[in-house]
């Protein structure tokens, strides 16, 4: 059986991208079609090495390492133009445009999917403002038809199974993402004196409200992370506070190891840092919507609150105080998101949809 891959684009290293490797190794003789992809990230070279990558037209773009955000429209194109004659199966991973893809009638078309497109439909929070109102209806529409491609759906959380019932009426099967939870030793976990945040530097993630309640308390915050916000974000804060910007994993897990716990100030779609840090035994505190719900036992894993306020967020971490957050709790909920059992099940729905295809 000849099968293809498609992921939105290969720029950077993140969440996303370890899912996609996996996929990739699970299926090592399947060639990559994406967007584009930056071959002088190491994290992509490193982790995709012996690979087909194949590449749209952007890639021949002057600068597009600079500009493959405002490009983004032009993705659907580009997806749109790959040809998989002669693929029995295709299987696309995306967060934006990689469904968009056409496939002729005796292909297969499984999409592997963790929110529908969150600046087209506000999901989170997230407010696309490079876009102008014209162009934002008109990926909407787009969105909606080429959604319409996909012959099986597969949906990264129950979270975003219910967006995929919203925004496109169609049902879906649920594959969580993974933690190399043969990766981490408990025993490196140690007791800091700190707590802990890890996001992407964007207005929707609602870490200036983490900002202004560890402001109030004065307990200590580590914030790991580079984004737009960066710079505004860190003229607010005071001593106790530190911005890390992107450190290296060894750091990273030394940081999670010795937090007092994550914090997650964001809806997420479904919040794989919450699982790494459960990895390590650690508690976490999050909002209580989105993807988080499904991954933290509120009351023995974490504590959730209730809004996106400071008050709110110094609640909950009275109450996270209170406790006594067992690791091997936390270990043990953070083993059901092991690699094997991702493997194991994405195996049996790829299975499933030649079926039923």
């Amino acid at each position: 059986m000849r099968i293809a891959l498609v992921h939105d684009d290969l720029m950077q290293w993140g969440g996303a991208e370890k899912v996609f490797a996996e996929i990739s190794n699970i299926f090592p003789e399947a060639p990559i079609y994406t967007a584009l992809a930056d071959f002088k990230n190491p994290l992509i070279l490193k982790n995709f090495k012996g690979k087909k990558i194949v590449t749209s037209f952007l890639q021949k773009i002057p600068f597009y390492r600079k500009l493959y955000k405002p490009l983004l429209p032009l993705y659907p194109i580009a997806f749109e133009q790959f040809d998989f004659s002669g693929f029995d199966l295709v299987i696309s991973h995306t967060t934006r445009f990689a469904k968009s893809i056409i496939t002729k009638p005796e292909t297969i078309h499984v999409c592997y999917i963790h929110t529908p497109p969150r600046f087209l439909w506000n999901f989170s929070g997230e407010n696309p403002d490079f876009l102008p109102a014209l162009l934002l209806l008109s990926l909407r529409k787009f969105d909606l038809i080429s959604a319409k491609r996909v012959d099986f759906w597969i949906a990264g959380s129950k979270n975003c199974r219910q967006r995929l019932q919203k925004v496109y009426k169609v049902d879906s099967e649920v594959l969580y993402p993974f933690v190399d939870t043969e990766k981490y030793n408990p025993q490196n976990r140690f007791e800091g004196d700190y707590y802990l945040i890890i996001s992407r530097l964007n207005k929707y993630k609602k870490v200036d409200v983490a900002l202004e309640a560890f402001k109030r308390s004065g307990k200590k915050l580590v914030v790991v992370g580079s984004g737009p916000e960066y710079k505004s974000l860190k003229n607010n804060i005071s001593e106790k506070i530190s911005f890390l910007g992107k450190v290296s994993n060894e750091l990273l897990e030394s940081l999670i190891s010795g937090c007092q716990a994550l914090i997650i100030t964001a809806q997420e779609d479904f919040g794989m840092t919450a699982i790494e840090a459960q990895n390590f035994g650690k508690g976490v505190i999050c909002f209580s919507k989105g993807g988080a719900l499904e991954t933290v036992i509120n009351g023995k894993t974490g504590v959730y609150f209730e809004k996106q306020t400071p008050q709110s967020l110094n609640e909950a971490i009275d109450k996270f105080e209170s406790l006594k957050i067992e690791a091997d709790d936390c270990l043990a909920n953070a083993n059901k998101f092991s690699k094997s059992n991702f493997k194991k099940k994405l195996l049996e729905l790829v299975q499933k949809a030649m079926q039923i295809g």
